[in-house]
């Protein structure tokens, strides 16, 4: 980190934008509903965190792979998304 302090207020408000998100999809599990999530902020933002490369499978030949790796993304810009999300959700009702 750069030295400053993360506005710890910033959890509430994700976790509750989450918990918006997930009650307006009751039936997924959580990480279906986080990896839906992940999948919808790299397509909306030039596939950022999209990762391609390949595996081995048990015949040991290569497969190729791809998936979202959201490390880097910043809370604020996470937020951000969720709460667009969540209104272009009301805004289909």
């Amino acid at each position: 980190m750069n030295g400053k302090k993360r506005d710890s207020e910033r959890i509430k408000r994700v976790m509750d934008l989450l918990q918006e998100v997930w009650e307006s999809n009751p039936d997924m599990r959580f990480f279906q509903l986080i990896d839906s999530i992940q999948y919808e902020y790299s397509s909306r933002n030039n596939e950022f965190g999209k990762r391609v490369g390949f595996e081995r499978d048990s015949k040991k030949y290569k497969v190729p792979i791809s998936y979202i790796d959201l490390f880097y993304l910043e809370d604020t810009n996470f937020e951000e998304f969720l709460q667009e999300y969540i209104n272009e959700v009301e805004n289909r009702k």
